[in-house]
């Protein structure tokens, strides 16, 4: 009898959960071996450190209203790792999902894996045994020594770079951006969607011969006024200007990370036909679990976002600030030690009137201490301290009045416990 996927998990998990060995050719070597080649699908690498997931899910939903039939890999999960593997939108069968481990299991070399790099390559045998025309593939730590990059993608997106897993990549945006454009390959077509673009990405795409465009160089985003509805914007590329609709997704930075999901997919050479009218309608129905989320609880209004880096954080705090609130925000939040704790509280100070924080029970999480300290030093001194999670979360509820917001963030380790306690039914488009 088939172990199910819990058991899987639990035992890859009891092998070392934060085993990280960046490098490809383990991947390499055992895709080689259970895929038999390239697939025959179109791939799409997605790489950066923020924003890659929503561009995965609006390049998922444009290449699914263009008619194509779509395999969606992210990371990591909030609640359950079947998350991480759509087709079509949803799930895979947890059946497909099995087969895909065993197969892996036969394999010789399959002790030498991570858990990343056994959730990656189940990911590329499901989809593959699918039989689904466009794989959407999101990097997970890096690049060029990433799991995900063990494939030849046909398009490649490259979406803001910020300084995280420093100690892994590098202590500055130019090295990191080095890392990130190791998905690049000769001729390959490619986007780099980064407002404040670092040189190194475009160096590299040069050297390698890759077709790059850059945001801002070989595309633009321009602002066609403000209807009495909503915002309406444009995407202005060398070959031509055509509206974008304005995504699904809340906070004005899914504009600019659209721009760059729709320039690949439309770019001359892209071997996907995409028109306009798939791009309206993927927009419009695109959706994100965990990134600037709108719940309710008790009705107050609860919103869950995974920002861990400050530009994330960053663009958090302006989306609250463009969305009014009768009261108060309260903010649910804790951290993984190696994440710059200091650096993401600081711009939400700005949109948050009090504070509940509580450890993680994760082996890397942060001191409480030092998240205490952190915003004891921009002089937020609103913070209450529990025991844990969903102690904190329970006493900003408790003391939420009317028209309160909670505003729970700061790592999928926070969001997925806590947005797991809500029904579908509490969970709301903005």
């Amino acid at each position: 009898m088939s172990k199910p996927v819990s058991r899987w998990l639990d035992e890859l998990l009891a092998r070392d959960p934060n085993r990280i060995e960046p490098g490809v050719e383990r991947t390499r070597r055992l895709a080689h071996d259970l895929l038999g080649g390239k697939p025959s699908a179109c791939v799409i690498s997605v790489a950066g450190t923020n924003g890659k997931g929503s561009s995965v899910m609006m390049a998922s939903a444009i290449c699914r209203a263009a008619g194509y039939r779509v395999g969606s890999y992210t990371s990591p999960h909030l609640e359950d790792v079947r998350e991480r593997f759509l087709i079509d939108g949803e799930q895979v069968d947890e059946a497909a999902l099995v087969e895909a481990f065993e197969r892996i299991d036969s394999h010789p070399d399959s002790d030498a894996l991570t858990y990343f790099e056994w959730l990656t390559l189940a990911a590329f045998l499901v989809f593959e045994q699918a039989g689904v025309d466009v794989w959407v593939l999101e990097v997970g730590l890096g690049g060029r020594l990433d799991a995900v990059n063990a494939l030849d993608a046909d398009l490649a997106l490259i979406t803001p770079i910020g300084l995280d897993h420093q100690a892994w990549l590098g202590d500055s945006r130019e090295v990191i951006g080095r890392e990130k454009a190791g998905i690049l390959r000769p001729g390959q077509v490619a986007v780099y969607a980064d407002p404040d673009a670092v040189d190194s990405v475009a160096k590299i795409a040069d050297r390698l011969g890759a077709e790059l465009w850059c945001f801002g160089r070989d595309y633009e985003l321009r602002r066609r006024g403000v209807s009495p509805t909503a915002e309406a914007w444009e995407l202005v590329t060398r070959e031509r200007s055509s509206p974008l609709p304005v995504p699904a997704l809340f906070g004005r930075h899914q504009c600019r990370n659209a721009a760059g999901v729709v320039a690949l997919l439309q770019h001359p050479a892209s071997p996907l036909a995409v028109p306009d009218s798939a791009i309206q309608a993927g927009l419009s129905t695109v959706r994100l679990a965990g990134r600037l989320e709108r719940g309710h609880d008790r009705d107050r209004v609860v919103w869950f976002d995974v920002a861990h880096n400050a530009e994330a954080a960053t663009a958090l705090a302006e989306s609250l600030a463009s969305k009014p609130v009768r009261g108060r925000r309260l903010a649910v939040f804790s951290a993984l030690a190696d994440k710059p704790i200091e650096a993401v509280v600081r711009p939400m100070a700005e949109v948050i009137d009090a504070w509940w924080v509580a450890p993680l029970a994760e082996p890397r999480a942060a001191d409480i201490g030092r998240i205490e300290s952190a915003l004891a030093d921009i002089g937020v001194d609103a913070v209450t301290r529990e025991a844990d999670l969903f102690g904190a979360y329970n006493a900003a509820l408790a003391t939420a009045g009317e028209g309160d917001e909670l505003v729970v963030f700061g790592s999928f380790h926070v969001v997925g416990p806590l947005r797991g306690r809500l029904t579908g039914q509490e969970i709301a488009d903005v």
